[in-house]
């Protein structure tokens, strides 16, 4: 079987605009769980990405070359703990932002009426380290930080394709 890094980075890039959808306009659907299933989504498809950039025989990068964009990237290392706490129930080892996860709120907006009738919208928000941070901004940030590893890289052909 085949396991790309253009099939994954595609993937995440749809979870992402889910994620969008969910948290600036979501029309008249509302959901705080629909909120919370896009963002653990998107940083399971974030953080994994880099096992396909391993695996992927097409792409020269070294695996610990990855490791350590990760890690020194802010956003990034903040999915992956925010992935790993939810996969493992808890983070059991040291997080790679240095920081904990202490509790995640969803925040959800009624805007009514607006010039497309009713809209709304669901955001989440997590607490590390008692500092508050927007899932969709971070997400935000994930994106653009993968999409400049790649054009460092000279794989913009990826990001072109999707």
């Amino acid at each position: 079987m085949e396991h790309t890094v253009k099939d994954k980075y595609a993937k995440m890039v749809r979870v992402y605009k889910r994620l969008e959808k969910i948290s600036t306009d979501n029309g008249q659907k509302i959901s705080n769980t629909e909120a919370k299933d896009a963002a653990e989504e998107f940083f399971n498809q974030c953080y994994h990405l880099k096992d396909f950039f391993k695996k992927d025989a097409s792409i020269l990068v070294n695996g610990n070359v990855i490791e350590e964009y990760i890690n020194n990237d802010p956003n990034l290392s903040l999915a992956a703990d925010y992935c790993n706490t939810f996969k493992h129930a808890g983070l059991n080892r040291r997080p790679r932002s240095g920081k904990i996860i202490e509790k995640i709120n969803t925040h959800i907006y009624f805007h009514h009426p607006t010039d497309k009738g009713i809209s709304n919208l669901s955001r989440i928000e997590f607490k590390v380290d008692g500092k508050s941070y927007d899932v969709f901004d971070v997400a935000t940030e994930c994106l653009k930080a993968w999409n400049n590893f790649l054009k460092s890289n000279n794989l913009q052909n990826i990001i072109d394709l999707v």
